[in-house]
């Protein structure tokens, strides 16, 4: 399912994808159907949204192309990040607590095929998707039809990463 989304997403190789951050990623519950291939939605000043879709959900992207990788701080490993995911649906409100391993991190992205060299190495970042995947996992997140997770600056493995869940109301399209 989740797994099969990011697969997609993990097709886009290359120079100009190396080092990239995903800044915003969306999951939603309704199906779509991109042919097993990610699509652009938008490529404008080292910003890329993606889109990926099947018959389980959408994933939605925003990535942050050319940007130099995050260097691990003496505190990498050890520091606390905390991120905010908005829900919409059934969700609980929650506190969600996560800890990847190097080994968590570099099993992650083998099964989807990232080839991200941020995710290499001793001290890895750990992939936002990671991150998703765990939140959506939680049983706060069971009933959970919308979740949109923001990124600010990287997580590395060894650090523990507190996702903070908010139930919002979807906004009314006029």
């Amino acid at each position: 399912m989740f797994r099969d989304l990011a697969r997609m997403t993990a097709q886009l190789k290359g120079p100009r994808y190396e080092g990239a951050l995903i800044g915003r990623a969306v999951w939603e519950r309704r199906p779509g159907d991109t042919k097993g291939r990610p699509e652009v939605l938008r490529d404008v000043h080292g910003l890329m949204e993606v889109m990926a879709a099947d018959a389980s959900g959408r994933l939605t992207l925003v990535m942050m192309l050319g940007h130099a990788a995050p260097v691990p701080k003496a505190s990498a490993g050890t520091a606390v990040h905390r991120l905010r995911l908005l829900a919409t649906g059934t969700a609980a409100s929650a506190v969600i607590s996560l800890r990847f391993s190097a080994q968590d991190v570099h099993d992650f992205v083998r099964t989807v095929g990232d080839t991200n060299p941020l995710h290499a190495g001793p001290h890895p970042v750990v992939p936002g998707l990671a991150i998703l995947e765990a939140a959506l996992a939680h049983p706060a997140l069971a009933g959970a039809e919308r979740a949109e997770l923001r990124f600010r600056g990287a997580s590395f493995a060894g650090d523990t990463i507190e996702v903070e869940v908010r139930t919002v109301v979807p906004r009314q399209k006029a």
